[in-house]
């Protein structure tokens, strides 16, 4: 049964929205894959915040264009899947990555801030830090400095106290002598 004009439309919107809002767009090949496999898949990025749809490659690249991305003709031949990155880049990756590791179904490329990736570049995104060990490296990196003034302030007062503790036994002994 042909889709109608109308939801064409619907799927079209949607679709451009999703890219609009997509921090990056990961597409990869999904021939030869179980359905029940790729409901998994879209389960576990659900969870991530993340999704995974199949679509026409000619919707595909009418809502890129009204989005205002780039449009990859090349990576758009074949069957597609495409993951939505909307929070966390790294971890959708690596997830696609891991699920795709023992398949001979690889990631064809990716779309991050208006720019194209293929292949090798588009897999180093799972090599990236996930958004919290970024967020810990950041609120390290600022609290560096706090730790360290607070340890030379600590230090100048424990030699102070050293140095008291010193005169006042030294006091003592001069007492307990006389």
């Amino acid at each position: 049964m042909p889709v109608t004009r109308e939801r064409k439309e619907e799927t079209l919107a949607e679709l451009t929205e999703k890219f609009q809002k997509a921090q990056a767009v990961i597409l990869t090949d999904y021939r030869g894959l179980p359905v029940a496999e790729l409901a998994g898949l879209r389960n576990k990025l659900r969870g991530m915040k993340s999704g995974l749809h199949v679509v026409k490659n000619t919707l595909v690249v009418r809502a890129l264009e009204r989005a205002g991305l780039p449009v990859p003709t090349d990576l758009l031949e074949g069957p597609t899947a495409i993951a939505f990155c909307y929070n966390d880049i790294a971890g959708t990756a690596k997830a696609l990555n891991d699920f795709l590791k023992d398949k001979e179904v690889k990631v064809k490329g990716a779309i991050m801030g208006g720019s194209i990736m293929r292949g090798a570049e588009a897999a180093a995104l799972a090599n990236l830090p996930s958004r919290e060990q970024l967020f810990g490296r950041l609120l390290g990196t600022i609290n560096a400095p706090a730790t360290q003034v607070a340890g030379v302030v600590a230090s100048g007062i424990r030699q102070v106290l050293y140095l008291l503790k010193a005169r006042a036994e030294q006091l003592e002994k001069q007492g307990a002598a006389s």
